[in-house]
């Protein structure tokens, strides 16, 4: 018990170090990093938003021609099934998959970390979501052509 506290204390201090040290902060974060971020929820599907409580992050981002994402499901989601990042032509509000996830866990209620990876697609993925053409789609049992979903926004 004693230690554990001794070690939170010591992980505290060291968190603090951190992130008020600006040099480190700085040297850090690779050059060119591309940094884009997505809130997700309900009223964000499209064509017909959805009626749900779940809500959800995304951050993507793009190094060289690598795309990562940190999908994170805030509030409980039921029956996820898939999710994606889709793009859209400019003058719609929906389009086609790009890029799949492979998702933590399907079929049930959930709340956490829905889906962490990377692939390296084609240089034609990347002008879409540089353009803002992009967007995160989480699919459940009930809602299959989406529950939440949020805008790929530069950062």
């Amino acid at each position: 018990m004693r230690a554990t506290r001794v070690f939170t204390v010591l992980a505290a201090v060291a968190a603090i170090g951190v992130a008020c040290g600006d040099d480190i902060i700085t040297t850090a974060i690779p050059e060119g990093l591309e940094v884009y971020t997505a809130q997700l929820n309900g009223a964000n599907e499209r064509p017909n938003p959805v009626t749900t409580t779940a809500t959800g992050t995304a951050i993507v981002t793009i190094l060289g021609n690598l795309v990562s994402w940190k999908v994170d499901v805030l509030t409980p989601i039921d029956s996820l099934i898939q999710g994606h990042i889709h793009r859209h032509a400019t003058d719609t509000a929906f389009g086609g998959v790009v890029i799949n996830f492979s998702l933590a866990i399907r079929g049930q209620d959930f709340t956490g970390n829905a889906t962490t990876g990377s692939a390296t697609p084609v240089d034609s993925v990347l002008a879409i979501i540089r353009a803002g053409r992009a967007y995160v789609n989480l699919h459940t049992q009930t809602n299959q052509g989406g529950e939440i979903r949020g805008q790929l926004v530069k950062q």
